[in-house]
């Protein structure tokens, strides 16, 4: 994050703490005096302005944004290598397993007395 973008948050995040400190203030007087009414218009607008500072110096300060396109992204994965690579699992996983044939050999395997299956 540059200073200028550190700056516009640190400035967006204390108006909005102080904005809330404000309403918290108003609203604990007004409990007093057994009246509601809405909030002042200058609570309102520093609390507006402090969220748009907060979000414009959050948005200065991220990092550049991945590129979208398909081609572009799968590009850039394989030059990277397998550790970035998010299908890695789907590419390396192993084949599915015949269920039929897991079944006879199962069933062979019992009926000779549950011995040792020999690898041949």
């Amino acid at each position: 994050m540059s200073v200028f973008s550190r700056t516009l948050l640190v400035l967006g995040l204390l108006s909005l703490f102080h904005a809330a400190y404000s309403a918290h203030e108003f609203s604990a007087i007004a409990t007093k005096l057994h009246v509601k009414p809405d909030l002042p218009m200058d609570i309102k607008l520093e609390t507006l302005t402090a969220v748009v500072l907060a979000c414009f110096g959050l948005v200065l300060g991220s990092e550049p944004l991945r590129p979208i396109a398909w081609n572009v992204w799968a590009g850039n994965i394989e030059k990277e290598g397998g550790a970035a690579n998010p299908f890695r699992a789907l590419e390396e996983r192993s084949n599915y397993v015949d269920i039929r044939a897991k079944r006879r050999e199962f069933a062979e395997w019992a009926k000779g007395g549950g011995g040792v299956v020999s690898s041949e």
